[in-house]
């Protein structure tokens, strides 16, 4: 029951606000008949002390010049007493030209800084000490802009014909007395029955649309209401004016599309050739990213591009020098899907070098046929063919190459007893022994499965498989060591 007439309460007093009625009288703020404070002065200007004139406050209402005419102005309110000010917008719904000096006060209302009792000293201090509103800075930054925009527009005298055909003499065109640089058409009614104009360069790329009301674009998420978007999601506010066309229509005197493109002009979008040219500079700006990101995904993959080094080519011992390369994984970045085929990675190095002659060749080695080539880094690797690794089996399989081989990197080495490693995968181990062709997976199968794989692979009786660990480079180390020095007889 409590908080019933408690709710009761607020909600008499909510109804008891909204219908408190300001009248100003020879000078006296008067709330429902009761005199609570004192205003004088007259546009701009006004001063408003409480009851007993104790607290004092200015209230100056300011606009922007050339301003559309039904934009209100804002409020600067400042104190007597400390000299602070602050600024507030004009949003009761009890604003009227014709009576600032109410307007203010309804608006101090709505906000608290005037009660029953009159000027809320406390409440007003409070806003006046807090951090500015930025109303002024906002507004006259904004109508800077727009005068700078008028200024660059009036440049180009700027007109337009009844079908539509935009002229400046600016126009830079083959015939220099061909002053077009664009067209504008109207669509009316357009998709949602409301006015529309759409404008296109000379090569008939659509540069801007403005709608009347509630227009709506892709990319865009809100209404558009006398604005025109561009073609580069720009916003920009045109006034609809019909005053050109007392009788009849003509679009020369249609002030409408002279607002939307005088906008445009004075915001840099200057149509004749602009939607090619824009076109190219996204399509370059496109492919600056693109590179960008190969250049990222290729720094940060394991692959090898254009480095120093040599290549030996075992069966043949051959060995030439010059810049290398190999792909161990594909760049989602070079790839339009994202997707590529893994099992063609690893298996190629391409060496570019110079020929007896002093030409330049390129020249392609395989893994399958026990390629090695080092870097100038001092890294090598082994083009080898593996047992214990299913997938690499299963892809093979998939790709219908049976080429279970690939181009490892050497971590150790020893007359012939080897670890290496999958370039992408730095856990993947394989050991190889000089009497085996092939190298030996470590950690791609369950233990049991391992276990078996080194006793066929090492075949050597004194071998004790629980002695050793399969899973890490030292590991492998010792059971190279131990076999070369135990089994190797």
């Amino acid at each position: 029951m409590k908080n019933y007439f408690l709710t009761l309460l607020v909600l008499l007093y909510t109804v008891f606000s909204f219908a408190q009625k300001i009248k100003i009288d020879k000078g006296e703020i008067k709330l429902d008949e009761k005199t609570v404070g004192y205003i004088e002065g007259k546009k701009p200007n006004f001063t408003i002390y409480s009851l007993d004139k104790s607290y004092v406050i200015t209230a100056e209402t300011k606009n922007v010049p050339n301003e559309p005419s039904l934009t209100l102005p804002w409020i600067e309110i400042k104190s007597k007493e400390t000299g602070k000010s602050n600024e507030l917008d004009f949003k009761s719904r009890k604003f009227s030209a014709f009576n600032y000096d109410r307007s203010i006060i309804y608006e101090l209302l709505d906000l608290n800084y005037f009660t029953a009792d009159g000027l809320n000293k406390e409440e007003i201090e409070k806003f006046l000490s807090s951090e500015s509103t930025g109303i002024s800075s906002k507004r006259l930054g904004v109508q800077n802009v727009k005068d700078q925009a008028n200024k660059i527009a009036d440049t180009y005298q700027l007109s337009i014909d009844d079908a539509g055909t935009i002229y400046s003499i600016k126009a830079q065109n083959p015939d220099p007395n061909d002053k077009r640089i664009g067209y504008i058409k109207v669509t009316s009614p357009a998709t949602n029955g409301e006015l529309q104009y759409e404008v296109v360069d000379l090569d008939n790329y659509r540069i801007a649309t403005w709608y009347a009301k509630a227009g709506m674009t892709s990319g865009y998420d809100k209404f558009l209401n006398q604005e025109l978007i561009t073609f580069d999601k720009k916003v920009f506010k045109a006034a609809f004016d019909n005053h050109g066309n007392p009788i009849g229509y003509k679009m020369s005197k249609d002030n409408t599309p002279m607002n939307i493109v005088r906008v445009l002009v004075g915001n840099g979008y200057t149509l004749q050739h602009q939607g090619k040219m824009a076109v190219a500079e996204i399509r370059t700006e496109q492919i600056k990213i693109q590179n960008e990101k190969v250049a990222t995904e290729r720094s940060n993959s394991a692959n090898i591009y254009e480095q120093n080094g040599y290549v030996i080519n075992e069966k043949k011992g051959e060995k030439k020098s010059g810049p290398i390369t190999a792909e161990f994984e594909s760049i989602k970045a070079e790839s339009s899907s994202g997707m590529a085929d893994m099992t063609a990675y690893g298996k190629t190095v391409t060496l570019k070098y110079t020929n007896e002659k002093g030409s330049e060749k390129t020249e392609n080695f395989k893994s399958k046929n026990g390629t090695r080539f080092c870097l100038d880094s001092g890294e090598c690797y082994l083009g080898l063919k593996t047992i214990g690794n299913t997938l690499a089996a299963a892809g093979s399989l998939n790709s219908l190459s049976f080429d279970f081989s690939s181009f490892y990197k050497i971590l150790y080495e020893d007359n012939g007893y080897m670890v290496l490693v999958d370039p992408v995968l730095s856990s993947d181990f394989i050991i190889k022994i000089p009497t085996q062709e092939k190298g030996l997976y470590t950690n791609k199968s369950s233990d049991d499965k391992l276990k078996k794989n080194a006793i066929e692979y090492l075949k050597c009786n004194s071998f004790v498989f629980e002695n050793y660990d399969f899973k890490a480079l030292e590991g492998l180390i010792k059971v190279l060591k131990d076999y070369k020095n135990n089994c190797n007889k």
